[in-house]
């Protein structure tokens, strides 16, 4: 299957108030577990704000194209650099970005053209950064996206084919071993890298943090 995967890390982590792509999870920073994960599924492109940004990382790195334009800009960078015929999009802030999840969406893809994205949502909406995309469609609907005053993925989405995925649908097609709530589970603030650690390190409270967020 001729798929990519595309991790956006260009953001400012506002919420944060650190880079959260730095941020240590165990022997490595945040940003190279999410990596590590999804490159399971293809090879792997991260998109930047600059091109001195993560030296470490042994995958190409490509600098955000619209800086400041939020993920519709970071996706679009990302479409324009990967050769791939379909393209998994998935944030730098997610520790547990799902390759059974992503490889389940892309079988799909491939398997039906007439969809342009496979999108999963669950209880908080719909989730475009753990999401496969259709590349040439998904180029230009983002494209168009960026030249309205918001740039919203929404914009882009409304442009394309769209097949959505709920997280019961996902957990009857993959079963216990993929927890979507986990998979699309973010961490963008202090409180948040907090409860990762504790989950990392085994002593996370009941409920666990994606849980209770649910």
């Amino acid at each position: 299957m001729d798929l990519a995967v595309v991790v956006l890390a260009g953001g400012r982590s506002r919420r944060m108030g650190r880079d959260k792509a730095l941020l240590p999870v165990g022997r490595e920073r945040l940003l190279e577990r999410v990596v590590r994960r999804v490159a399971q599924v293809g090879p792997v492109w991260v998109v930047t704000r600059g091109p001195d940004d993560y030296p470490f990382l042994r995958v190409p790195r490509v600098p955000d194209v619209y800086p400041d334009r939020g993920p519709v800009g970071g996706l679009l960078t990302g479409f324009q650099a990967v050769p791939a015929r379909l393209v998994a999009a998935v944030a730098t802030d997610m520790p547990f970005a799902s390759p059974q999840l992503l490889q389940h969406l892309a079988q799909y893809l491939d398997a039906h053209p007439e969809v342009d994205v496979a999108l999963p949502e669950d209880a908080h909406g719909i989730q475009p950064l753990h999401a496969v995309y259709r590349r040439e469609p998904a180029l230009r609907a983002f494209r168009a996206a960026l030249q309205t005053p918001r740039a919203a993925i929404r914009d882009a989405l409304a442009l394309l084919r769209v097949r959505r995925f709920s997280a019961d649908a996902l957990r009857a097609a993959l079963g216990p071993t993929c927890d979507p709530a986990r998979a699309f589970w973010n961490v963008n603030t202090p409180d948040a890298y907090d409860a990762l650690l504790r989950v990392v390190q085994g002593d996370a409270p009941s409920p666990l943090p994606w849980e209770a967020s649910a």
